[in-house]
């Protein structure tokens, strides 16, 4: 058996794909790369893979993540140039690392996510929506209203956002990054920042560039992490 750790993208193109539907997607992929996954025991076997935390559908991404095991040991470089020949366009291998002892999941270690946001904008508006986001890292509180199978809940998602920055990209076009935690210790979702808005804006563009681990100030990447 070998154990893999994965960097992907997921483009514009296939950005509307769920969760469930990226998985399948990328295991029909493995298959016709000939790749031979190992699999769980039990009555209804599955194979060894699992992802960094889910991406909301209708979000592109730069750096997404995902680990595999296969019952022989394939050089990391020949499973990414086979995986990428049978994946679809939108999705691409960036880099394939091989783990030398069973590394934690993912959803314990990826603990930031950075989400560059692109907002059309009322022109006249504009300075004003620029001072409401850059308000949020000056306030104590951020609520925000989330909807779930229970019903609707209140939360304050200020402890989860730990940097924010606007840049205007020409008139009536705004980009915003922010920097939140993702995980079980919270999760801020790039919807919060847009409903904490005070003023109408139109999400043009919403991609997740970058994940990590943080602890104590210091940041290290996944494939660091296996």
């Amino acid at each position: 058996m070998a154990e893999y750790r994965l960097s992907f993208t997921k483009g514009s193109s296939v950005q509307f794909l769920s969760h469930l539907d990226l998985a399948k997607t990328i295991e029909r992929a493995l298959r016709r790369a000939d790749i031979p996954l190992a699999y769980s025991e039990g009555f209804h076997p599955h194979p060894k893979m699992s992802f960094g935390p889910a991406l909301a559908v209708g979000i592109s991404s730069l750096e997404e993540y995902l680990d595999l095991e296969t019952v022989i040991d394939i050089p990391a470089e020949d499973l990414q140039k086979r995986l990428n020949r049978s994946l679809p366009d939108g999705l691409q291998i960036l880099a394939v690392k091989r783990c030398l002892k069973h590394p934690k999941p993912l959803n314990a270690v990826i603990n930031r996510a950075v989400y560059n946001l692109i907002f059309e904008v009322d022109p006249s508006q504009q300075p004003a929506i620029v001072d409401a986001l850059h308000h949020m890292m000056d306030s104590d509180r951020l609520e925000v209203t989330r909807t779930n199978k229970n019903g609707q809940k209140v939360v304050n998602i200020r402890p989860w956002l730990h940097n924010l920055k606007t840049e205007t990209l020409e008139e009536g076009e705004l980009q915003v990054v922010i920097t939140g935690e993702i995980g079980s210790n919270g999760n801020l979702r790039p919807d919060d920042i847009v409903q904490l808005i005070p003023f109408p804006v139109k999400v043009r563009r919403i991609v997740r560039t970058e994940m990590w681990h943080e602890e104590n100030g210091i940041i290290v990447k996944p494939l660091d992490l296996c």
